[in-house]
């Protein structure tokens, strides 16, 4: 998260959905930001970026003791000009 924060001091996330069953707990959220620092290794592009997830995590004792996410990673880096496609694509086996 330390990193996150670096490389995104302005992030914003906004919880789009929330519901729990027994010990679990899981949020759909979205987020906005913009890269200003060089904390992912990347220098600042200045860009906004736009992304999305989902976050699970498992209380006990009030605690969280477990917890798993899933954001589009990849996505961020194509909005920052971190990663271009090079426009291949897959073929369908016979």
């Amino acid at each position: 998260m330390e990193r996150i924060r670096g490389a995104f001091p302005d992030i914003n996330i906004v919880v789009e959905d929330a519901f729990g069953a027994e010990d679990k707990v899981v949020l759909r959220w979205s987020a906005t930001m913009t890269h200003r620092g060089d904390h992912l290794g990347i220098p600042a592009s200045g860009m906004r970026v736009r992304i999305a997830g989902m976050s699970i995590a498992r209380i006990r004792d009030k605690q969280i003791v477990e917890g798993w996410d899933n954001w589009d990673q990849l996505g961020m880096l194509k909005q920052i000009g971190a990663y271009e496609s090079s426009g291949a694509t897959l073929r369908k086996s016979a």
